[in-house]
């Protein structure tokens, strides 16, 4: 195999596809990139970490001798990196013998042969959707943090994604954190289906890599659904993630319907205080006490203090409030991330008790989109 790429080319879709590389495995191929040829000077490259995977298609300056192979991903990126600007060539030879070269310099290394790459599912499926990569981009980002990482429930561990007409809702818990929040605009349906109606979870470990690649990539995506996985299309871009299989748990029983204190308060001083508070709050104790941020709610203020072994900080700020005073902790980078996903100017913030979640809205909904998020508060020690 023979192939000249331009430096350019060659990094961008490297980086495409270093997302679904493992380093974890006892499977030389799974840490590698599938090096094929197509026909013409069309190249595709493949990775998988029998979870998720990437393929990208693009076209090289020249394919002057087809073939397949499978080249360790990292190696190959460091040495493209490496090289000078123009013209990078990559052969390889009969007895697997991988030359990486560009006007004198040159990098040796081996391959395997691409019969060796793990199978990859069926890459196609027979319904899905298409929407712009922004508004997924979005969606993604205001739930990613409420996502578990480790729990025995397995769909707690993804996103529940539903589609209903033109109206996207996607909702995750971790067990202290629930996050949900929806939007009204253009999904068109794909395949033979009456009506725009899916559901579906995706594990949190595939959202992130999906969110690299919807910031790279303009315009509309395409979402198809298989049975098992759950494909992504976009400019000759295809990424692929096995679904987590089951229902999800009904929240809707879980979110509370009856406080009666509420703060209305600025969001960026909110967030402020709260990146302030946290320097403190996650210091590393030296009993095995949790720090913790609190708030003080009285009168038109908000307090704002949080308490470690070597030190204390504490502010405030205006707010306007209904009901009796309160003074509650939280788990400060929960409370943060849910006041920094929260795609608002002024928040409200409900309460009923020193034991009961608070929820956070936008003090002023819109018709077309909107967030709520929902935190459990923490035991104060002092």
């Amino acid at each position: 195999m023979k192939i000249i790429f331009s430096k350019d080319d060659l990094l961008e879709n490297l980086t495409s596809v270093m997302g679904t590389v493992t380093t974890k495995n006892t499977i030389t191929s799974l840490e590698g990139v599938l090096v094929e040829t197509l026909g013409g000077n069309t190249v595709r490259f493949s990775t998988y970490d029998m979870n998720k995977g990437t393929r990208t298609t693009f076209e090289a300056l020249e394919v002057m001798e087809e073939g397949s192979y499978i080249i360790n991903a990292q190696r190959f990126m460091q040495f493209a990196r490496a090289m000078n600007d123009g013209e990078i060539t990559l052969e390889v030879d009969q007895k697997f013998a991988v030359t990486i070269s560009s006007g004198n310099a040159s990098f040796q290394l081996y391959a395997i042969s691409g019969a060796d790459f793990p199978s990859l599912p069926e890459l196609s499926g027979d319904k899905g959707f298409e929407i712009a990569s922004d508004v997924l981009k979005d969606m993604i980002g205001k739930v990613s943090h409420s996502i578990a990482e480790n729990d025995s429930r397995p769909s707690l561990c993804g996103a529940y994604f539903t589609i209903d007409g033109n109206v996207m809702r996607v909702v995750s818990c971790d067990s202290y954190t629930l996050s949900k929040c929806f939007v009204t605009c253009e999904i068109s349906s794909i395949g033979e289906t009456e009506t725009n109606r899916f559901s579906f979870i995706l594990p949190g470990h595939a959202l992130g890599e999906m969110n690299k690649i919807l910031t790279e990539k303009k315009g509309n995506v395409k979402i198809l659904l298989a049975r098992k996985h759950a494909i992504l299309k976009a400019d000759g871009l295809l990424f692929f993630t096995r679904l987590i299989d089951g229902e999800y748990f009904d929240y809707e029983r879980i979110i509370p319907h009856d406080q009666t204190i509420f703060v209305t308060c600025d969001r960026a001083r909110l967030m402020s205080c709260l990146d302030r508070a946290l320097l403190i709050a996650e210091e590393k104790m030296q009993s095995r006490d949790k720090s913790f941020v609190k708030l003080d709610i009285r009168g038109d203020k908000l307090y704002i203090t949080s308490t470690s072994f070597s030190g204390r900080v504490s502010d405030e700020m205006p707010c306007t409030h209904e009901g009796d005073d309160l003074v509650i902790a939280f788990n400060c980078r929960y409370l943060l991330n849910s006041i920094r996903a929260a795609d608002a100017d002024t928040l409200k913030l409900s309460f009923r008790s020193v034991t009961q979640a608070v929820t956070i809205e936008a003090a002023e909904p819109k018709e077309d989109e909107g967030f709520f998020y929902m935190l459990l508060p923490v035991r104060m020690n002092d």
